[in-house]
């Protein structure tokens, strides 16, 4: 299997960084080809900009579009990996999906058939890690609209199927061991991700130190919620 992990966050000492690090190297040991994007490492340009729509009217995408299109063309799996900053993505990453998945690369549109999604036979996983609580956001409405605006109105409607969105709150309060014991749930679901039907779903809501998975995935045991 190939899988591509697009990584977004500026510190790497960051909680974010060690998930993405863990994740490639379960990922690697499980016998994957692992490819990480770490996009602030590679100073990855978020402005889609004139220069590019004239470029891709004439047929030629700019090259550093067409290596991440090319990544992404390769992967079975793409684990997205990012801290939640106001209820989204951070720019840089918002400004890699605006530039990588264009219109006649991730889907295509006529007035006879209207959206045709490209990406089809693609399993796509977001993980998020952030400072409230999953609890906080589900009570409002925001984990919903999240799940909507970020996964089914992006990645779905590219004709990637759900494997499944990972929320990780109350980060900052938590200890080491707390924080160890997060990173051994997601093991078991990112096999879960590889293994589970390639038919989208909504992933259930789980409780801040766990993880969503997409519903039909096998049952696994969950930790309860600690206390903070």
């Amino acid at each position: 299997m190939n899988h591509l992990i697009v990584y977004a966050h500026p510190n790497p000492k960051s909680f974010c960084n060690a998930v993405s690090d863990h994740i490639a190297s379960l990922s690697a040991d499980l016998g994957n080809k692992v490819t990480t994007r770490d996009l602030y490492k590679i100073k990855f340009n978020p402005v889609l900009d004139a220069s590019d729509f004239t470029s891709i009217q004439k047929g030629k995408t700019p090259p550093d579009i067409l290596t991440e299109q090319k990544l992404v063309s390769a992967a079975d799996l793409i684990t997205v990996i990012f801290p939640l900053w106001w209820t989204g993505y951070p720019a840089i990453l918002k400004g890699w999906i605006d530039r990588v998945l264009l219109h006649g690369f991730a889907f295509k549109y006529s007035r006879e058939h209207g959206v045709t999604p490209l990406l089809t036979g693609k399993k796509v996983q977001l993980i998020t890690t952030m400072g409230a609580s999953v609890d906080e956001y589900e009570s409002n409405g925001i984990m919903d609209a999240m799940a909507m605006t970020m996964g089914d109105n992006v990645w779905s409607f590219c004709g990637c199927s759900d494997a499944g969105m990972i929320v990780l709150g109350d980060i900052p309060g938590m200890s080491d061991k707390e924080r160890q014991s997060i990173l051994s749930e997601i093991e078991d679901t990112l096999i879960l991700a590889m293994a589970s039907s390639d038919k989208p779903s909504k992933a259930a809501s789980k409780k801040s130190n766990t993880a969503k998975k997409p519903k039909g995935a096998a049952p696994k045991k969950q930790r309860p919620a600690k206390k903070k």
